[in-house]
């Protein structure tokens, strides 16, 4: 568990603003968040065909955010915290729980359009607008305080900024990590515009500055993300953030390929005019077949940054971004599989499309041991079996969508592959060049064959040559 820890404490360099503050530059008049009513519900209950794969994975663990947990009897006890953060913003703000009750009850309404399954009974209207107040005020506040808990804990400092003198969940880093987690599920969000909501009535500004949201969002993204990344080079812009509709929604429009347009309309077009490769070979077919793995960080002829999506083939050499398996990485993509597989409006499914991609890549433990060698792969589980188990089970239950992401680079992969000089190269040197010993032994084969045909070719030319006895 340690390693989650870590990559929040490491992606903090800048403290975010904290919400008492009422400084000039937040206070813009404007309309808010641009995203109000879906054209569709976007927060789904995960089907059943994905859900019992591993149901662990889109159940929170420690807290429900939204109507489809709550009330879970094992999630009670966040309950508490969930109260004790609002009584300090009323402390801190001078406000009732009325003022913020009534502010909430239209957002409310429009809240419940979000989420596409069928709401429990007990959360009649008034419940309904106390869970969307005190689970936006929850968010906000953890969120808000990450950083400055990271910051004193390195000072050796308790959290005792706006009366949390002593805060369980910030003096226990597990907590704050699984906490980071939940807020990734799909079956565990909060639509955008509510949190917006709270964040102006908090801080009395009506269009907070995407720079504020930018680093709430930081957390959970760079907990849960398989990939180390340079989170400041995230493709954040004001439209991406103002019109997302929850945090896996704000994931998925700001962590995609760089740039995805190439691809995409080769795909389209191979898509019109011909079948879509959807097969290729494993780890070690490729290998027998000729075919290189390198890992890649950064891309230094683009100068980007590049994600796990990245993955480019040319010439027998194929370059992965490298990437990490960890406790929760099949809980990460899960649920963001889980949204694009849900959602109407999310194509291309970057997500769906790269775990389908890795489970072609990967059959066998075999196949994430070479990943490993190569440095392509990083396994804090320890066990390649599991890693391998892993990227198959994700596929139960999903779709691939006719613009699948890497159609062409397969169409590539399988063309080398079936060229008979590539195969007899690659099976030269696995089998006479595959070590020191092995190379040694068949240039002395060689060599005594070599000498040997010589010796015959010089008998065969003396006897051509000499003239014949006379008797």
């Amino acid at each position: 568990m340690e390693q989650h820890n870590d990559r929040i404490e490491e992606s903090k360099t800048d403290v975010t603003p904290r919400l008492v503050l009422k400084s000039s530059e937040n206070r813009c008049i404007a309309s808010g968040h641009k995203r109000y009513e879906p054209p569709s519900p976007c927060i789904f209950r995960v089907h059943e065909e994905l859900r019992n794969v591993n149901k662990e994975a889109y159940t929170p663990r420690l807290v429900s955010i939204g109507p489809y947990h709550h009330g879970h009897p094992k999630l009670l006890a966040m309950e508490k915290h969930k109260g004790r953060y609002f009584k300090l913003v009323l402390r801190r703000t001078n406000q009732t729980q009325k003022y913020y009750l009534d502010s909430m009850k239209e957002p409310a309404k429009i809240a419940r359009k979000y989420y596409a399954d069928p709401i429990d009974d007990d959360l009649n209207s008034d419940k309904f607008v106390k869970m969307m107040l005190y689970d936006a005020c929850f968010i906000v506040e953890f969120l808000d305080l990450v950083p400055q808990s990271d910051r004193q804990s390195q000072q050796g400092q308790q959290s005792q900024d706006m009366g949390h003198d002593y805060d369980p969940i910030f003096n226990t880093s597990w907590m704050r990590a699984h906490i980071c987690c939940d807020l990734m599920r799909l079956e565990n969000q909060l639509p955008f515009f509510v949190i917006f909501k709270f964040f102006s009535l908090v801080t009395e500004t009506q269009n907070p500055p995407t720079s504020i949201f930018k680093k709430l969002a930081e957390n959970p993204f760079c907990c849960i993300i398989p990939k180390t990344s340079d989170f400041s080079r995230f493709n954040f812009e004001d439209k991406s953030v103002s019109e997302s509709k929850h945090f896996l929604d704000l994931l998925h429009n700001v962590y995609h390929p760089h740039p995805p347009s190439s691809r995409e309309k080769s795909n389209q077009c191979q898509g019109k005019n011909q079948r879509i490769c959807f097969k290729m070979p494993s780890v070690i077919e490729l290998q027998d077949a000729g075919i290189k793995f390198e890992a890649v960080e950064d891309d230094d002829d683009d100068k980007l940054n590049l994600n796990m999506f990245d993955i480019r083939f040319k010439d027998g050499h194929f370059k992965i971004p490298k990437f990490n398996v960890d406790d929760w990485t099949e809980t990460f993509f899960r649920n963001i599989i889980a949204y694009e597989q849900h959602s109407s409006d999310d194509e291309p499914q970057y997500f769906t499309d790269y775990t389908y991609f890795m489970d072609l890549l990967i059959n066998s433990r075999e196949d994430v041991k070479q990943l490993r060698r190569h440095d392509v792969l990083d396994n804090w589980l320890g066990d390649d079996e599991e890693v391998a188990l892993m990227f198959n089970k994700l596929g139960h239950g999903r779709m691939i969508v006719n613009q699948f992401y890497y159609a062409e680079m397969c169409s590539e992969v399988n063309a080398y592959c079936k060229r008979w000089g590539n195969r007899a190269k690659a099976s030269l040197k696995r089998d006479y060049f595959k070590n020191i010993w092995v190379t040694v032994a068949t240039m002395a084969a060689a060599f005594l064959l070599l000498l040997t045909l010589t010796q015959t070719v010089i008998a065969l030319i003396m006897i051509i040559i000499s003239p014949p006895s006379q008797h």
